[in-house]
């Protein structure tokens, strides 16, 4: 990936923005407010001043933009927001810090701790972010640790994990294809290398879109993913099976989220992905 001297980065009340210097405004905006979840929005390419993420839209209000999350971690819900559904016992993720790593090419740790509804810890999560530029392209690469902080068990449920919720209309449409060369909801449930995620979005002529990429080094690659029906995406190590974590024990996935004005194809992403198998 290929940086240069155009960014900004600073942290402003327990949030971390990426600024762009040169067109003078925000390309990222990381929350790690003490209220909820960390989460990224909004999140913009440089080449448009759309916003590729949404926060908690009315079809989904327990959704944030670029997020983390599972269902029944012991018991208890992490996907829901605090006070949204008295009918489970719904957990707390807690961001504890949020730190600059390096500000020459824009990298950023946040911490969280994931609670239950009695206040027990469980999980230490860690995210570890870097952006880059890779010819036109965004690069957004993730580094995701949980680590037990008792004895976990995180159920087997059809979605949970990374989550990309962007802008979609149900009148605008959008366009989802996968590396297993499925298209739309023939993509949901499925294995794959990558999904790609293109729609259109107000105010911008060209929309945007986000691509993610699940390393094969992840367990149980190459991932199932969940594609709901207003396209939101995310790959899923909960879908084939249930997880494990002996305390004190880690578990790592990384993830490249590449982001889109002029949508990618299918054999460009397919080379992007075997860029990144490699690194």
């Amino acid at each position: 990936m290929q940086t240069d001297s155009r960014w900004q980065m600073r942290i402003e009340n327990s949030c971390l923005f990426l600024d762009d210097i040169r067109q003078k405004r925000v390309i990222l905006q990381h929350n790690a407010r003490s209220s909820l979840r960390p989460y990224i929005h909004p999140l913009r390419t440089i080449e448009d001043t759309v916003c590729l993420t949404e926060d908690s839209p009315g079809h989904h209000p327990w959704q944030h933009g670029v997020q983390t999350g599972f269902h029944g971690v012991n018991g208890c819900d992490f996907w829901l927001d605090p006070g949204q559904n008295a009918n489970v016992p719904i957990g707390s993720i807690e961001p504890i810090s949020i730190g600059i790593i390096d500000r020459i090419h824009p990298s950023w740790t946040v911490e969280a701790i994931w609670r239950n509804n009695e206040g027990r810890s469980l999980l230490l999560e860690q995210q570890n972010w870097s952006l880059g530029l890779d010819s036109t392209h965004m690069l957004l690469d993730l580094i995701w640790k949980l680590q037990a902080i008792s004895d976990v068990r995180i159920e087997q449920y059809s979605y949970g994990g990374l989550f990309v919720r962007m802008p979609f209309r149900q009148y605008y449409g959008a366009s989802v294809f996968n590396s297993a060369g499925q298209q739309g909801d023939e993509t949901e449930q499925q294995p794959a290398r990558w999904v790609s995620l293109h729609m259109p979005i107000e105010g911008s002529s060209k929309g945007g879109g986000t691509a993610i990429l699940d390393h094969p080094a992840n367990p149980d690659h190459p991932v199932k993913w969940r594609v709901d029906g207003q396209r939101g995406i995310n790959p899923s190590p909960c879908i084939k099976r249930e997880m494990n974590l002996k305390t004190g024990e880690v578990i790592t996935y990384r993830y490249r989220l590449i982001l889109q004005t002029n949508p990618l194809t299918f054999d460009q992403l397919t080379i992007l992905w075997e860029k990144y198998s490699q690194v």
